[in-house]
């Protein structure tokens, strides 16, 4: 199994390689968005005494950074390639390999992300300095940042296969997901941290697995949890992750039970 990995890994690296461009492009739409809000959400704190609600102008240009590096590792669009491969067909030969799908989009992933990674932490490190970031991370909030990271992205990584495996059904499933980025946009903590958001919004955002994917991990990089909060919010990630996981599973059989698309 070690063997079909690094093989899978390899081919990775060559396609990767490949399309070098793309990377920097995926690179640059996922820095473009954070720092509009930063600008925005820094202007607004200057006009309002220097803060709004517990956030110093210093406090988003730290949040908006972590959140940045958070939306890189833990971006995953497999649900829009899983259509298309339902749609027209692609997946029947894919069903006969031994290894499931999932494992080659997640080894796609992990490829995409040792690549774009590595090139946005020296952009990062220029945002900070220029908008003055303040961060109060302190030693363990790094170590514990690791897991919750790695969750989130898995977390993401499941739900959006949870997603994908409803194509088996409608087989056009781009409305679906356009709507789920919405609510990943509003309650991600993407707009705003959550604790900023108007009070029925924010408790929805608490409850919602969508925070647990990037909110969390962000808020515990920049320093904003205390460590009870933080073994709170990684048990959180914990749970939502064994939910998807589960939902995964249940939807999947039933979907390849049934699936109709052309060449099936």
């Amino acid at each position: 199994m070690l063997g079909v990995y690094r093989a899978l890994f390899a081919a990775e690296v060559a396609a990767a390689a490949q399309y070098r461009i793309q990377s920097v492009l995926w690179l640059l739409f996922a820095v473009v968005r954070p720092v509009v809000f930063l600008a925005a959400w820094t202007a607004a704190a200057s006009t309002q005494g220097g803060s709004i609600g517990d956030f110093s102008t210093a406090d988003f240009a730290a949040y908006y950074v972590c959140l940045s590096l958070v939306i890189q590792i833990t971006n995953a669009w497999d649900a829009y390639d899983f259509e298309f491969e339902v749609r027209t067909g692609r997946l029947a030969p894919k069903l006969l390999r031994p290894l499931h799908p999932l494992h080659y989009a997640a080894m796609s992933s992990i490829v995409h992300k040792l690549f774009t990674v590595p090139m946005l932490l020296p952009v990062l490190v220029v945002l900070a300095w220029r908008f003055n970031a303040h961060f109060s991370t302190q030693p363990w909030h790094v170590v514990l940042f690791v897991p919750s990271v790695l969750l989130a992205a898995v977390l993401r990584f499941t739900f959006g296969w949870v997603l994908a495996s409803l194509a088996f059904w409608t087989t056009r499933i781009t409305s679906i997901m356009e709507f789920y980025d919405r609510l990943l946009f509003l309650f991600a903590g993407t707009i705003a941290p959550l604790s900023l958001l108007p009070g029925p919004l924010a408790t929805l955002g608490y409850a919602l697995p969508f925070g647990y994917m990037i909110w969390a991990p962000t808020e515990i990089l920049r320093g904003g949890t205390t460590l009870v909060q933080t073994f709170q919010l990684i048990g959180i990630q914990l749970v939502w992750l064994l939910v998807s996981w589960v939902a995964f599973r249940i939807i999947w059989h039933r979907g390849v039970r049934q699936f109709s698309a052309v060449g099936a």
